[in-house]
């Protein structure tokens, strides 16, 4: 009996001795399994991405489609000196309108600019002065002072007035003003 124990040990360490080099095998055959259908996935990506691509656009093409695609070309040549022709009026017209946009923009901005946009140039009348604040008569005075470039000494004033594209500061200013920009003045402090 303790020769049947012996043979058993002996054969369970050889039979796990055999059974670690078949591991060894099967593993090493599923790497070079693994590897060859790597090798095949990019070889057949390859072919897909690169070469196929290559191949339509060198004109290996079926015949048929090649003089379709002859009478598509003239077509698309027609029409593309018909939409040239199109596209040129469209931008003069689309240019002409931007000029009138950008000229009327600017007009817009400067009367928008302004509290009284045509103080320095029109006599006011109360009309035009019944529809502001007292905070807006007293910008609309300044205002004609601004429109000379006057530097303010009130810095509400002076921030207010340097917001304005418009408005230029010019320390050489003395405070001479027209006619009519004496009458506004007059006009707006009688309301104020």
């Amino acid at each position: 009996m303790a020769k049947k124990a012996e043979n058993k040990v002996e054969s369970r360490s050889e039979h796990r001795k055999l059974k670690n080099k078949e591991d060894v095998f099967s593993s090493k055959r599923y790497f070079s399994l693994i590897l060859s259908i790597a090798g095949v996935l990019i070889i057949g990506a390859t072919a897909i991405f690169y070469v196929y691509p290559k191949i339509m656009n060198e004109g290996n093409i079926h015949p048929e489609s090649a003089s379709t695609k002859a009478v598509a070309d003239k077509d698309v040549k027609k029409e593309t000196k018909s939409e040239k022709a199109t596209e040129t009026k469209t931008k003069e017209v689309a240019k002409e309108t931007t000029t009138k946009e950008t000229k009327v923009s600017d007009e817009e901005k400067q009367s928008n600019d302004y509290v009284l946009p045509e103080s320095n140039s029109r006599k006011l009348t109360n009309a035009d002065l019944t529809k502001l604040a007292p905070n807006d008569l007293r910008l609309a005075r300044n205002e004609i002072y601004a429109r000379h470039g006057l530097v303010f000494k009130s810095s509400d004033l002076t921030i207010y007035f340097s917001s304005k594209s418009w408005y230029k500061p010019n320390p050489a200013y003395s405070g001479q003003l027209n006619d009519v920009e004496q009458y506004n003045l007059n006009l707006i402090k009688s309301k104020e």
